[in-house]
């Protein structure tokens, strides 16, 4: 069971605000009823519903202009614009974890092209061409999964029981960093060639050049990420 999350009164705030934009009460382009309006409705303040309406603007939702007010941009939620804002909150996790595969990925590609069978390498060649797919049709959700598990079988192929677990570990906890990270275009794209040259490293039973493609893959997914790190 997952764990009881308590919820801010502008997370609420922000809820009911979003199903009021989704629903059939307004369209796009018109102008949110007066703040004195909606505190009243709501019963919370005024400071609330302005944090709400950050929230909401950054979500793509709102359009928040000075001195008029605030008019619905889109009833959809803009999912790049809440990953890029995820990501630029949680630097210091998406650092951690990205210098932590710079240790465990190089080690798993240099061990499974030491020891990997033709059946390991259809299995990683399947599971790369349904990565492509997830690529190109941008289901970035199917993208997270299927990169998870190109790496978690590369681990595998390592045939080394404590590297497998850290990186089954390290993929769990990480899993919302993949997905909103997926969420750009780029850094999707960004991950086939690296891919495909990894594969073909294993393939050939060259471990140094495994490990050295493997290397490259996550420098160029700190670049995307968080570049100052590599200052």
């Amino acid at each position: 069971m997952e764990p009881i999350q308590k919820k801010s009164t502008v997370d609420l705030a922000v809820e009911k605000l979003t199903e009021y934009i989704c629903s059939d009460s307004i369209a796009v382009g018109d102008k949110m009823p007066a703040e004195l309006v909606l505190c009243k409705q709501l019963n919370i303040s005024r400071t609330t519903i302005r944090e709400a309406y950050r929230v909401l603007q950054s979500q793509g939702y709102l359009d928040i202009q000075p001195g008029r007010g605030a008019f619905v941009q889109s009833k959809e939620q803009n999912f790049i614009q809440e990953a890029l804002d995820w990501i630029s909150t949680h630097r210091v996790e998406t650092s951690d974890y990205l210098f932590v595969r710079m240790a465990l990925d190089p080690l798993a590609a240099r061990l499974a092209a030491e020891n990997a069978v033709s059946s390991d390498i259809d299995d990683l060649c399947a599971i790369h061409q349904d990565f492509v797919k997830s690529v190109r049709a941008r289901d970035f959700v199917e993208m997270a999964e299927l990169d998870a598990r190109f790496h978690a079988r590369i681990a595998t192929i390592a045939h080394n029981d404590l590297l497998t677990a850290i990186v089954n570990l390290v993929n769990y906890y990480f899993e919302i960093l993949r997905t909103k990270s997926f969420q750009f275009e780029e850094h999707a794209d960004h991950a086939i060639l690296p891919h495909e040259r990894i594969l073909e490293a294993i393939a050939a039973g060259d471990g140094k050049a495994a490990e050295k493609e493997s290397v490259d893959h996550i420098r160029a997914a700190i670049q995307d990420l968080c570049p100052e790190a590599l200052v």
